[in-house]
């Protein structure tokens, strides 16, 4: 839904600065797309672009010489939220139109430069490909239409095998079965897909280490891959199917991904969310103690108590049943399969400036967690990783 925005934006935001000089065209075309999504997501719109057939012929070419496989050849018809509706009509077509309607445009004076790859591909390259191979850029489009209907089937593939992106699409996850019941051709195959949609471009290596990791990897261990993005394998979450998960988390996730740090108030009023972890009270207690003790997300906490709730600390000590004499809560992270990536940011419950519940993890040997209580105020942790 939404108007596409494409040249003119008004008001709506500020273009990218000029290029500095000497710098790459890659940057370049990183702040012109940075713009133009900051633009699109104001107006909960969609981007259109100008790119014609002879992009998409470049794209391909250019691919070709980095080595792409099928999903890189789809380039410029490659499915996407972007919307080109003239991929199928030549530049020199497109200019005609434009004259003929008396449509105003400019052009780059890039288009007849040299200095980039993009240039003498379009200018050196193609012209002598052609000649050589008459017919060799409708050749190579028919590919890159048939990698495009290919990429197509894989992406509803990864829809159906239950694949979650999150709405700041920088963590996406999927069932860890749906990658190891299949080959190791096909795990090649949905992996880069899957990373994709976290936007990640895996790069060769990257996807061989992948390939490996679906099997050899355990609860709790990670990956580094292309773009220094990470993967890593959990167990699901509350509120996700059984089994274990692969999370792709794009870099930017780990920089600064949690503002709330502490919070400090009466145990009546726990705030609704904290970081990734939303706090909801619950209406009636667990119908029995076990059920209590054996819910590692819920707990009852003393009415009229001052309750402090705060990230992990490296340091942090709590006193179990099982560890009367206090055991580093690192440990129980390690038990309860808790990534070391999460850590820095899961809250902690204090009592009287002592820790007596980290939820989904351990609760303290002084956390009132029995049933019947009219005294007790119970609520449920619910984290969301996205």
């Amino acid at each position: 839904g939404g108007a596409a925005v494409g040249g003119g934006v008004g008001g709506a935001g500020r273009p990218p600065p000029p290029p500095t000089p000497g710098q790459s065209e890659a940057a370049w075309r990183a702040a012109r797309w940075d713009f133009l999504g900051r633009i699109a997501r104001a107006f909960k719109a969609r981007v259109a672009t100008a790119h014609t057939r002879d992009d998409q012929l470049e794209t391909v070419v250019m691919r070709l010489l980095r080595g792409a496989g099928a999903r890189g050849m789809a380039a410029l018809a490659a499915p996407s939220r972007v919307v080109r509706p003239w991929l199928g009509v030549s530049r020199a077509e497109l200019a005609r139109w434009a004259v003929l309607e008396k449509v105003a445009y400019l052009e780059d004076p890039m288009n007849v430069s040299r200095a980039f790859l993009r240039g003498r591909v379009r200018h050196e390259l193609l012209p002598a490909l052609e000649a050589a191979t008459p017919g060799f850029s409708d050749q190579i489009l028919a590919i890159a239409d048939q990698a495009a209907t290919w990429r197509r089937d894989v992406e509803r593939h990864v829809d159906a095998i239950g694949v979650v992106v999150a709405p700041s699409c920088e963590r996406v996850s999927c069932p860890a079965a749906a990658l190891e019941s299949t080959t190791r051709e096909g795990r090649a195959v949905l992996w880069p897909a899957i990373c994709a949609r976290a936007g990640v471009t895996l790069d060769a290596k990257g996807t061989r280490e992948l390939v490996k990791f679906t099997t050899a990897g355990r609860g709790g261990s990670r990956i580094l891959v292309s773009g220094a993005a990470i993967v890593l394998r959990r167990r699901a979450a509350p509120g996700e199917p059984p089994g274990d998960r692969f999370e792709v988390r794009r870099a930017s996730s780990q920089r600064s991904p949690h503002s709330t740090r502490a919070w400090l108030g009466a145990s009546e009023a726990l705030p609704p969310r904290f970081g990734r972890f939303r706090w909801r009270r619950l209406h009636t207690a667990p119908s029995s103690a076990s059920a209590a003790e054996q819910d590692l997300w819920t707990m009852g906490i003393p009415r009229g108590e001052q309750v402090a709730l705060r990230v992990w600390t490296a340091g942090d000590r709590i006193r179990t049943a099982g560890a009367p004499a206090g055991r580093r809560v690192t440990r129980y992270f390690s038990e309860a399969h808790v990534p070391a990536l999460d850590r820095p940011s899961w809250p902690v419950v204090l009592v009287d400036n002592e820790p007596v519940w980290v939820p989904g993890v351990c609760r303290g040997l002084t956390a009132p967690s029995r049933p019947g209580r009219p005294e007790l105020i119970w609520y449920r942790c619910e984290p969301e990783f996205d």
